[in-house]
């Protein structure tokens, strides 16, 4: 759809099946154990003008997407989700970069929606200074639920040190609510951190060390190290 933009239909038939739960598993965990066909449609839309894939230092991106599940399975839920990134190039080959993404998921027929499609943060992606995935609503031994609404945002700065090395600081802050278009941000879990870009013949590399600044009750302020293949932005 134009020169920056596309447009993508996607069909996803699978299923998922939720088996050998742990002896001390909570009741909501429970609740979750069976097997189940999911048949999704998804649309997705891409508007691109960033000047690289890798290491953008102009440009944004903007990802908005709508997906529905139901017509013919047993799932029958749906999920709206959008995300903007935005880069600047600054003195010194600096680059400073802004992402943002936020993501509902609801059920049509009033059911809950299922583990396996609701929301949670934390990790290389996201909430860098968090497990992944640890980020939202538990149950009461601390197994992360997942929620309905989640919301991050994340600025990051990267400034070269030597050829095909660059050095990053960086700031994530975001939540996961329960229910579905729950945009109050009291649960927020937040870190800052340091990482280092490298350009290698198997392609880049991230490493990143963040430490929590605001944490939630079962999420500790110990610091996590990430390992990732490619660029997050």
């Amino acid at each position: 759809i134009g020169v920056n933009g596309s447009l993508k239909f996607e069909y996803k038939l699978q299923q998922v099946k939720i088996h050998n739960l742990e002896g001390d598993a909570s009741d909501a965990i429970r609740a979750e154990e069976g097997e189940f066909i999911e048949s999704q449609f998804s649309l997705d839309y891409n508007y691109d003008t960033r000047d690289s894939v890798f290491l953008p230092r102009r440009g944004h991106k903007f990802t908005a997407s709508a997906s529905g599940s139901g017509l013919g399975g047993d799932v029958k839920n749906w999920g709206l989700a959008a995300g903007l990134q935005k880069h600047w190039n600054g003195p010194y080959d600096s680059i400073f970069t802004l992402e943002g993404n936020v993501n509902v998921v609801d059920s049509f027929d009033g059911d809950d929606v299922p583990i396996f499609n609701r929301l949670f943060l934390g990790g290389a992606n996201n909430l860098r200074g968090f497990d992944y995935r640890e980020v939202g609503p538990k149950d009461e031994t601390g197994e992360p639920l997942g929620g309905g609404t989640s919301a991050y945002l994340t600025a990051e700065v990267t400034v070269p040190i030597v050829e095909k090395v660059r050095g990053a600081v960086f700031y994530d802050v975001g939540y996961v609510n329960n229910d579905s278009f729950d945009f109050s941000s009291g649960d927020v879990n937040s870190n800052f951190g340091v990482g280092v870009r490298l350009f290698l013949p198997v392609g880049p590399i991230r490493l990143d060390f963040g430490i929590p600044v605001q944490a939630d009750e079962f999420n500790d302020s110990n610091g996590k190290f990430n390992f990732n293949i490619g660029y997050q932005f």
